[in-house]
């Protein structure tokens, strides 16, 4: 075994380790080895620059493309899988350095949609104006951050680095991997990642100017959009012939990608009637591409109506909410037997530390969660939500190699990280002194 292999047995890192033990009464889903070795062999994808492959053995790895693959191998050459499969069947480059985790387990790298801790925990909230199309995190972002170092730790590659919620719309966020102390551009996956919208409660002004209610507040976001609209289409005219040469604002150019949906909006969201209203605006009115995050409170109440609409939904911190009984409701439970499908879940960084993602998913299984749909709420689904699934959030030829070694389960608490990787490189072992 290789020094970077070694196991290490200390003791769970995560701060809410024996509530989380709660939530160990529910097992991930079992797959026979038969089954597993059973997959035809995946064919080597071409590199994407030159040096060694490496081979990652393990005793199960979780795909999340598929059921989990028993005694198999991921190859990794140059930050991209190569091919992954059984063990017996899989090609392996020659000269491929090969790391053995016996007995260990391979997960895709977690993805947090909603995170405010990349940059120092500052300047993410401009609070003279009430609306920031302009601003952007990129201009923040600290590699030197100890919470990104944190976030690795914690299995969590990837993360949408975004305002804070005390503007009605904060700015551009930006989608970043956790590497830790690195160039920054080695860090950014696109710029802008998102633009940041808060609805109700926080951006709710005191200063006696328009925004003080939710009425001034929505009409302030409303006339923004629509001229961030007409801008959007206008170039779109230009471009295609059929109108003139808009005049260039640069308020509008990081909104105008919103309208040509190259730029999501996730929006902050909390409470039953903020939920609808978010909906209304951002599905019926502008149409445009979104996620609603949060949805806590009684959230939960609106699950159905936004079930019907299909609304992309990223849930958390808060994992829980009293009905009106004085009974636990499993805010993602609720969601999910409401008929939300489209569901990540979040730790709002550092209301919930950026480390404790998986056992956000923990507690949502604890409180009626599936046990599935909770392991693609912090993998592949919020990398849908985000569009970089093509990259991130499960393990599969073409796609970067990030991904953590465990003990076993992954939402485990008692399993925590052993070694993390992104693009292949190391970036936290377990034991480590920092």
């Amino acid at each position: 075994m290789n020094p970077g292999e070694r196991v290490h047995h200390g003791a769970a890192r995560f701060g809410r380790f024996a509530l989380a033990l709660t939530a160990l009464a529910w097992a991930a889903p079992a797959q026979s080895a038969a089954a597993a070795t059973a997959a035809p062999p995946v064919p080597l994808a071409t590199a994407p620059q030159s040096g060694p492959a490496h081979a990652h053995f393990a005793a199960r790895i979780l795909t999340l493309e598929g059921p989990p693959l028993d005694d198999a191998v991921l190859v990794e050459q140059g930050g991209v899988i190569v091919a992954i499969g059984p063990r017996a069947t899989t090609p392996i480059p020659a000269g491929a350095v090969h790391h053995h985790h016996d007995g260990r387990w391979l997960c895709p790298g977690f993805v947090d949609l909603h995170h405010h801790v990349s940059g120092g925990g500052g300047d993410i909230n401009d609070m003279v104006m009430p609306l920031n199309p302009e601003l952007r995190t990129l201009d923040v972002v600290k590699p030197s951050e100890d919470m990104i170092r944190r976030a690795a730790a914690g299995g969590i590659t990837t993360t949408l680095f975004i305002p804070g919620s005390g503007t009605n719309l904060g700015g551009f966020g930006v989608l970043l991997k956790m590497r830790h102390g690195t160039e920054l551009d080695t860090m950014v996956v696109r710029q802008p990642g998102a633009m940041k919208v808060a609805q109700g409660f926080n951006p709710e002004r005191r200063s006696g100017d328009l925004g003080l209610t939710r009425m001034g507040s929505s009409e302030l976001l409303t006339q923004l959009l629509e001229r961030g609209r007409d801008y959007a289409a206008a170039w779109r005219a230009h471009r295609a012939g059929t109108g003139p040469k808009p005049t260039f604002d640069a308020s509008l150019e990081q909104l105008r990608q919103v309208f040509d949906k190259q730029v999501p909006v996730l929006i902050h969201t909390a409470g039953a009637r903020d939920c609808i209203a978010t909906a209304r605006m951002f599905q019926d009115v502008f149409d445009v591409w979104m996620i609603l995050s949060h949805g806590c409170f009684d959230g939960w109440i609106a699950a159905a109506a936004l079930a019907k609409r299909g609304t992309p939904v990223n849930l958390g911190p808060r994992m829980y909410e009293f009905d009106r009984d004085g009974r636990f409701q499993g805010t993602c439970k609720a969601y999910w037997d409401a008929g939300c499908r489209d569901l990540s879940i979040n730790t709002d960084a550092p209301v919930v530390a950026a480390e404790e993602l998986p056992l956000q998913a923990a507690m949502a299984i604890r409180l009626g969660l599936p046990y599935e749909v909770a392991l693609r709420g912090v993998t592949l689904q919020p990398a849908r939500q985000i569009g970089i699934a093509d990259r991130c959030g499960s393990l599969s030829v073409g796609k970067d190699a990030d991904f953590f070694v465990c003990g076993g389960d992954p939402l485990d608490p008692r399993h925590p990280p052993e070694l993390v990787y992104i693009e292949g490189t190391l970036v936290h072992r377990l034991g480590d002194v920092r």
